[in-house]
Protein backbone atom coordinates (compact mmCIF):
# COMPACT_ATOMS: atom_id res chain seq x y z
CA UNK A 1 0.00 0.00 0.00
CA UNK A 2 1.34 3.29 -1.09
CA UNK A 3 -0.59 6.43 1.09
CA UNK A 4 -0.09 10.06 -0.27
CA UNK A 5 -1.65 12.37 2.09
CA UNK A 6 -1.76 16.21 1.39
CA UNK A 7 1.06 16.56 -0.18
CA UNK A 8 2.87 19.71 -1.31
CA UNK A 9 6.19 20.82 -2.99
CA UNK A 10 7.34 24.40 -3.92
CA UNK A 11 11.14 24.14 -5.95
CA UNK A 12 13.52 26.31 -4.62
CA UNK A 13 12.72 28.69 -7.49
CA UNK A 14 9.13 29.24 -6.29
CA UNK A 15 7.69 27.10 -8.87
CA UNK A 16 4.75 25.54 -6.76
CA UNK A 17 5.03 21.83 -8.26
CA UNK A 18 2.61 20.57 -6.12
CA UNK A 19 -0.14 21.21 -4.85
CA UNK A 20 -2.77 19.09 -1.84
CA UNK A 21 -2.64 15.59 -3.41
CA UNK A 22 -4.16 12.64 -1.71
CA UNK A 23 -3.92 9.09 -3.17
CA UNK A 24 -4.19 5.75 -2.04
CA UNK A 25 -2.39 2.71 -4.45
CA UNK A 26 -3.14 -1.20 -3.75
CA UNK A 27 -0.12 -3.16 -3.70
CA UNK A 28 0.23 -4.88 -7.45
CA UNK A 29 -1.69 -2.21 -9.37
CA UNK A 30 -0.94 -0.44 -12.07
CA UNK A 31 -1.55 2.79 -12.00
CA UNK A 32 -0.47 5.09 -14.86
CA UNK A 33 -0.28 9.26 -14.26
CA UNK A 34 -0.51 11.28 -16.72
CA UNK A 35 -1.29 15.37 -17.32
CA UNK A 36 0.48 17.81 -19.95
CA UNK A 37 4.43 18.88 -19.25
CA UNK A 38 4.71 20.80 -16.35
CA UNK A 39 1.34 18.80 -14.59
CA UNK A 40 3.37 17.76 -11.87
CA UNK A 41 3.88 13.68 -12.47
CA UNK A 42 7.71 13.58 -12.36
CA UNK A 43 7.84 15.39 -9.20
CA UNK A 44 5.60 13.44 -7.72
CA UNK A 45 7.60 10.25 -8.67
CA UNK A 46 10.55 12.04 -7.22
CA UNK A 47 9.19 12.56 -3.79
CA UNK A 48 7.88 8.78 -3.28
CA UNK A 49 11.80 7.43 -3.71
CA UNK A 50 13.21 10.42 -1.63
CA UNK A 51 14.53 12.19 -4.66
CA UNK A 52 13.33 15.52 -3.04
CA UNK A 53 12.33 16.73 0.32
CA UNK A 54 8.94 16.58 0.91
CA UNK A 55 7.18 19.97 2.03
CA UNK A 56 4.13 19.41 2.91
CA UNK A 57 1.78 16.73 3.70
CA UNK A 58 3.07 12.61 4.43
CA UNK A 59 3.88 9.70 2.18
CA UNK A 60 4.22 6.08 3.54
CA UNK A 61 5.06 2.94 1.71
CA UNK A 62 4.25 0.17 3.26
CA UNK A 63 3.72 1.94 6.70
CA UNK A 64 6.77 3.50 6.39
CA UNK A 65 7.19 7.21 6.34
CA UNK A 66 9.46 8.66 2.97
CA UNK A 67 11.42 11.04 5.67
CA UNK A 68 15.62 11.76 5.49
CA UNK A 69 16.17 8.88 8.24
CA UNK A 70 14.12 5.86 6.47
CA UNK A 71 15.53 6.47 2.60
CA UNK A 72 17.71 3.54 2.78
CA UNK A 73 14.92 0.92 3.49
CA UNK A 74 12.61 3.04 1.40
CA UNK A 75 14.66 2.75 -1.73
CA UNK A 76 14.77 -1.03 -1.28
CA UNK A 77 11.28 -1.20 -1.44
CA UNK A 78 10.87 1.32 -4.22
CA UNK A 79 13.44 1.34 -7.42
CA UNK A 80 13.25 4.28 -9.99
CA UNK A 81 13.24 4.57 -13.56
CA UNK A 82 14.66 8.11 -14.69
CA UNK A 83 13.17 9.69 -17.38
CA UNK A 84 16.57 10.10 -19.44
CA UNK A 85 18.54 6.58 -19.01
CA UNK A 86 21.75 8.63 -19.65
CA UNK A 87 20.56 9.70 -16.24
CA UNK A 88 20.63 6.64 -14.50
CA UNK A 89 23.75 4.14 -16.36
CA UNK A 90 27.29 5.45 -15.04
CA UNK A 91 29.31 2.20 -15.57
CA UNK A 92 31.30 1.06 -18.55
CA UNK A 93 29.70 -1.87 -19.08
CA UNK A 94 25.99 -2.47 -19.02
CA UNK A 95 26.46 -6.07 -16.56
CA UNK A 96 28.24 -3.41 -14.24
CA UNK A 97 25.49 -1.20 -13.76
CA UNK A 98 22.91 -3.96 -13.50
CA UNK A 99 24.91 -5.49 -10.60
CA UNK A 100 25.65 -2.22 -8.91
CA UNK A 101 22.73 -1.83 -6.75
CA UNK A 102 22.93 -5.22 -5.75
CA UNK A 103 26.45 -4.74 -5.05
CA UNK A 104 25.74 -1.70 -2.86
CA UNK A 105 22.60 -3.72 -0.67
CA UNK A 106 25.56 -6.05 0.69
CA UNK A 107 23.89 -9.24 -1.28
CA UNK A 108 26.51 -12.28 -1.85
CA UNK A 109 28.35 -12.49 -5.00
CA UNK A 110 26.05 -15.43 -5.63
CA UNK A 111 22.94 -13.91 -5.16
CA UNK A 112 23.89 -10.72 -6.85
CA UNK A 113 24.68 -12.85 -10.22
CA UNK A 114 21.30 -14.63 -9.84
CA UNK A 115 19.52 -11.37 -9.53
CA UNK A 116 21.34 -9.67 -12.58
CA UNK A 117 20.70 -12.78 -14.72
CA UNK A 118 16.95 -12.30 -13.89
CA UNK A 119 16.41 -9.00 -14.84
CA UNK A 120 18.78 -9.25 -17.83
CA UNK A 121 16.22 -12.25 -18.90
CA UNK A 122 13.25 -10.30 -17.90
CA UNK A 123 14.33 -7.50 -20.78
CA UNK A 124 15.46 -9.52 -23.03
CA UNK A 125 19.11 -8.24 -22.62
CA UNK A 126 21.55 -10.36 -21.98
CA UNK A 127 23.14 -10.01 -25.22
CA UNK A 128 23.59 -6.25 -24.49
CA UNK A 129 25.93 -7.31 -20.81
CA UNK A 130 29.65 -6.66 -21.73
CA UNK A 131 28.47 -3.63 -24.07
CA UNK A 132 29.35 -0.20 -23.18
CA UNK A 133 26.46 1.83 -22.26
CA UNK A 134 27.18 4.75 -24.32
CA UNK A 135 27.53 3.19 -27.24
CA UNK A 136 23.71 1.66 -26.86
CA UNK A 137 20.66 3.29 -28.74
CA UNK A 138 18.12 5.07 -27.09
CA UNK A 139 16.18 1.99 -26.57
CA UNK A 140 18.35 -0.21 -25.47
CA UNK A 141 19.84 2.43 -22.96
CA UNK A 142 16.32 2.46 -21.84
CA UNK A 143 15.84 -1.71 -21.37
CA UNK A 144 19.31 -1.35 -19.49
CA UNK A 145 18.24 1.20 -16.76
CA UNK A 146 14.81 -0.85 -16.38
CA UNK A 147 17.29 -4.30 -15.80
CA UNK A 148 19.29 -1.81 -13.43
CA UNK A 149 16.16 -1.00 -11.16
CA UNK A 150 14.87 -4.98 -11.51
CA UNK A 151 17.97 -6.37 -10.22
CA UNK A 152 17.59 -4.28 -7.18
CA UNK A 153 13.97 -6.52 -6.38
CA UNK A 154 12.04 -3.47 -5.51
CA UNK A 155 8.43 -4.27 -4.56
CA UNK A 156 7.58 -1.02 -6.37
CA UNK A 157 8.65 0.29 -9.35
CA UNK A 158 8.15 3.95 -10.18
CA UNK A 159 8.95 4.10 -14.50
CA UNK A 160 9.13 8.51 -15.62
CA UNK A 161 8.21 8.22 -19.44
CA UNK A 162 9.18 4.25 -19.82
CA UNK A 163 7.71 4.13 -22.99
CA UNK A 164 10.42 7.03 -25.02
CA UNK A 165 13.27 6.24 -26.94
CA UNK A 166 11.62 2.76 -27.87
CA UNK A 167 11.11 1.29 -31.19
CA UNK A 168 7.56 -0.74 -31.54
CA UNK A 169 8.90 -3.91 -30.62
CA UNK A 170 10.77 -2.65 -27.83
CA UNK A 171 7.70 -1.18 -26.70
CA UNK A 172 5.69 -4.49 -26.73
CA UNK A 173 8.41 -6.41 -25.17
CA UNK A 174 8.42 -3.83 -22.09
CA UNK A 175 4.99 -4.22 -22.21
CA UNK A 176 4.90 -8.03 -22.21
CA UNK A 177 7.58 -7.99 -19.14
CA UNK A 178 5.86 -5.17 -17.30
CA UNK A 179 2.53 -7.26 -17.58
CA UNK A 180 4.36 -10.46 -16.06
CA UNK A 181 5.66 -8.43 -12.99
CA UNK A 182 3.77 -8.66 -9.45
CA UNK A 183 5.14 -5.08 -8.72
CA UNK A 184 2.99 -2.45 -8.18
CA UNK A 185 3.97 -0.33 -10.68
CA UNK A 186 3.13 3.54 -11.50
CA UNK A 187 4.10 4.93 -14.54
CA UNK A 188 3.73 8.65 -15.71
CA UNK A 189 3.76 8.95 -19.23
CA UNK A 190 2.41 11.04 -22.34
CA UNK A 191 1.75 7.61 -24.09
CA UNK A 192 -1.70 6.97 -23.39
CA UNK A 193 -2.44 3.88 -25.71
CA UNK A 194 0.32 2.71 -23.00
CA UNK A 195 -2.07 3.37 -20.57
CA UNK A 196 -4.20 1.05 -22.40
CA UNK A 197 -2.06 -1.98 -22.65
CA UNK A 198 -0.47 -1.91 -19.23
CA UNK A 199 -3.21 0.10 -16.57
CA UNK A 200 -6.59 -0.13 -14.83
CA UNK A 201 -6.36 2.93 -13.05
CA UNK A 202 -5.27 6.54 -14.50
CA UNK A 203 -4.69 9.64 -12.71
CA UNK A 204 -4.58 12.92 -14.38
CA UNK A 205 -3.02 15.70 -12.78
CA UNK A 206 -3.04 19.23 -14.40
CA UNK A 207 -0.88 22.38 -12.62
CA UNK A 208 0.18 20.05 -9.50
CA UNK A 209 -3.17 19.03 -8.61
CA UNK A 210 -4.71 15.44 -9.41
CA UNK A 211 -8.13 16.39 -11.61
CA UNK A 212 -9.16 12.83 -12.07
CA UNK A 213 -8.93 9.21 -10.79
CA UNK A 214 -10.29 6.38 -12.99
CA UNK A 215 -10.43 3.87 -15.12
CA UNK A 216 -8.71 4.99 -18.26
CA UNK A 217 -11.42 4.30 -21.00
CA UNK A 218 -13.99 5.95 -19.10
CA UNK A 219 -11.62 8.93 -18.58
CA UNK A 220 -9.82 9.25 -22.15
CA UNK A 221 -13.36 9.47 -23.74
CA UNK A 222 -14.32 12.83 -21.47
CA UNK A 223 -13.88 15.56 -23.89
CA UNK A 224 -13.87 18.32 -21.34
CA UNK A 225 -11.60 16.69 -18.82
CA UNK A 226 -8.68 15.51 -22.05
CA UNK A 227 -9.16 19.10 -23.17
CA UNK A 228 -8.63 20.88 -19.28
CA UNK A 229 -5.49 18.59 -19.32
CA UNK A 230 -4.15 18.64 -22.31
CA UNK A 231 -4.19 15.99 -23.09
CA UNK A 232 -5.36 14.00 -26.97
CA UNK A 233 -7.67 10.66 -26.98
CA UNK A 234 -4.94 7.69 -27.86
CA UNK A 235 -4.72 7.01 -31.46
CA UNK A 236 -5.99 3.52 -30.76
CA UNK A 237 -9.41 5.07 -29.42
CA UNK A 238 -9.77 7.91 -31.96
CA UNK A 239 -11.63 5.39 -34.90
CA UNK A 240 -14.25 4.81 -32.58
CA UNK A 241 -15.22 8.20 -31.74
Amino acid sequence: MIRIRNIGFCYPDGNRALNDISIDIEKGSNVAVVGANGAGKSTLLALLVGLHTLLEGQIEIDGKAVRKDSLDEIRKMVGFVFQNPDDQLFMARVYDDIVFGPRNFGYSAEKITEMADTALEIMKIGHLKDRAPHKLSGGEKRNVAIAAVLAMNPEVLLLDEPSSYLDPKSRRNFILAMERLPHTKIIATHDLDLVLDLCDRVIVMSQGKVIADGEPFKLFFDEDLMERSGLELPLSLQTRK
